[in-house]
């Protein structure tokens, strides 16, 4: 039987590679490339987190969210930097893509109250 959580099935063999590889394919372009830039950032700054094992949890953490999450939440990873730096890794960007997929609703119906729809487009009719 499968974890759904962190991937682990007691009947196959063990090769993280391979199913990093089989998590990664099915991921589109763009995201394949922000996945290999931030995989490569936290493995470069953060020690805990350079080994394979790591990288397939955080793979297996996010296999059942969509791109557009995934990219988002790693771009805004990226472009902050201060987690990298207090040692955040790998679960913490996967708390991050997991707890934005739930909410994402929520914060975005209590971001149109707080700030307000754009007007709507209003098509003049001339004479």
């Amino acid at each position: 039987m499968k974890c759904p959580a962190c991937g682990y099935n007691e009947e196959a063999k063990y090769n993280p590679s391979k199913k990093i590889q089989e998590l990664r394919s099915k991921r589109s372009k763009f995201t394949k490339k922000l996945l290999r830039r931030v995989i490569n950032f936290i493995q470069t700054n953060i020690p805990s987190d350079n080994n394979i094992r790591s990288e397939y949890y955080f793979y297996q953490s996010i296999s059942k969210i969509d791109d557009k999450t995934v990219d988002w939440a790693i771009l805004r990873y990226l472009e902050n930097k201060k987690p990298i730096f207090d040692g955040k890794g790998f679960k913490y960007l996967a708390a991050v893509i997991n707890n934005h997929h739930k909410n994402r609703d929520t914060v975005s119906k209590n971001e149109r109250l707080m700030r307000g729809k754009p007007p709507s487009v209003v098509i003049m009719e001339e004479d």
